[in-house]
């Protein structure tokens, strides 16, 4: 049983840390709160101009567990929500420079493009292959292995560019994707599994899916959650933290603060350094192995008379076969109503990420020209770009590679060796946003209830 807590510091306000702070709250626990930037949010961001509405960070949160839904209603953001129009259902992958809707019945499933005559039965067979003795293999090899080669190229590589911008190759599918590895390891079939799962999965807290965002977009969900925080202190940049005689105390660029009997650091893990976490230098060199590969996202609005295809879906991923210069794309005017003017399309394109992290760090001018080349060829577009933004993210989503035990052994030391201290963020339990909320009920729950986290 650990201490009880009565004041903590959390260092950064990125959604994680946000919900912790809340929940701490709830429990009467003083929670101060340090954010270098002018707003919280982290990667969170809705910028607003004119008609146009665009995301800088994640579009969307897929609402499937009960204690996301019940968080979002205790926020008092039920009335702000949106959900996703039906036409977003449909998704495409691109095959042969064509926009194939991914299918969604077994009849689709059967007559679709994307997959050959061979690759389908190659599917069928699944229940059949036995389970790998490798408990940290790529996600490559497990989807080679379970369902062919096509099925890799063609589903599970762009799939994995639109989640992680990044290639299969390079995750680990027990980190990456655990309930993947939880079916073949449970159940011996990810087919069967997946059928006899579905009770398991409900009395675990999973309910209907639903696809949303919020009337004033994403980051609604952050400025909500601060607003109920008594104590936040923004563009305060904390330079080191240290412990004395039993207590935390932070340094900002505008003063000191504690003294704190517990200090979070919900801050990305290649951030982390001597003056903010009392590590080893071989335990912060471990620490910088983890990846977070350049990405850059294109906004960009067009008239809709000047796009042949009807956009009648949530967006396209291109898988790395297709040998193109661009990700995927959401159709985020399709998505959600009120992103763009009436008689107006507004597109959100990937550009970069593990598979060719060359081209995400090029200019704005660069980027539009190869954007526009792939657009013109994948959606017909013709016509000039009436509205453009360029966010560019230098390291944006962790990679949980092959090995990645090593970094949770890593920060797990590092934490019993200094009470008081633990590391939170997207490098831990997940990167969606629905996670990371996930992650700041528990561990304000571990913390205040004396839980082991």
């Amino acid at each position: 049983m650990s201490k009880k807590i009565n004041r903590v510091a959390i260092v950064g306000a990125g959604i994680t840390g946000l919900v912790t702070a809340w929940k701490l709250q709830k429990f009467g626990v003083e929670v101060d709160v340090f954010e270098r930037k002018a707003e919280p949010g982290g990667a969170i961001k809705t910028v607003k101009e004119d008609d146009w509405q665009v995301e800088y960070g994640p579009n969307t949160l897929l609402l499937k567990d009960r204690l996301v839904a019940e968080f979002i209603t205790e926020l008092g953001l039920n009335g702000e929500k949106k959900t996703a129009n039906p036409e977003a259902s449909k998704r495409f992958v691109v095959k042969n420079g064509v926009l194939e809707p991914l299918p969604s019945s077994l009849k689709s499933a059967a007559t679709t493009p994307l997959f050959s005559f061979g690759g389908k039965l190659r599917v069928l067979a699944e229940p059949f292959i036995p389970k790998s003795s490798d408990r940290d293999q790529t996600v490559a090899e497990f989807v080679e292995r379970r369902l062919g080669k096509e099925m890799l190229d063609y589903a599970i590589n762009p799939f994995v560019a639109g989640i992680y911008a990044n290639r299969p190759e390079y995750l680990s599918l027990r980190h990456a994707f655990p309930m993947m590895d939880d079916l073949e390891q449970e159940y011996g079939s990810m087919i069967w599994g997946t059928f006899a799962g579905s009770k398991k999965r409900k009395e675990r807290g999973r309910i209907e899916r639903e696809l949303i965002s919020f009337e004033k977009g994403m980051q609604q969900l952050p400025l909500t959650v601060a607003k109920q925080l008594n104590s936040m202190y923004l563009n305060h940049e904390v330079r080191s933290i240290k412990k004395q005689d039993g207590k935390w105390s932070v340094e900002s660029s505008l003063g000191k603060f504690g003294p704190y009997d517990q200090i979070i650091l919900n801050i990305p893990i290649y951030k982390l350094n001597n003056d903010l976490v009392p590590a080893t230098s071989e335990e912060l060199k471990i620490l910088n192995k983890v990846n977070y590969p350049p990405l850059s996202v294109m906004l960009l609005g067009f008239k809709k008379e000047d796009v042949k295809h009807e956009l009648d879906g949530f967006g396209f991923l291109v898988p790395e076969q297709e040998n193109r210069k661009i990700l995927g794309a959401l159709f985020s005017s399709t998505l959600f109503d009120d992103r763009a003017p009436q008689d107006m399309h507004l597109l959100t394109v990937f550009v970069g990420g593990g598979r060719q992290p060359e081209l995400a760090d090029k200019n704005s001018e660069e980027l539009l020209k190869i954007v526009m080349a792939e657009l013109e060829d994948l959606i017909g577009l013709k016509g000039e770009p009436q509205f453009k933004d360029h966010v560019y993210w230098p390291q944006s989503i962790p990679g949980y590679h092959v090995g990645y035990d090593e970094i949770l052994d890593t920060i797990k030391n590092i934490e019993e060796r200094n009470e008081g201290l633990t590391l939170a963020g997207n490098f831990r339990n997940g990167i969606s946003v629905p996670d990371c909320i996930k992650n700041g009920l528990r561990l304000a729950d571990q913390l205040a209830g004396s839980v082991s986290y």
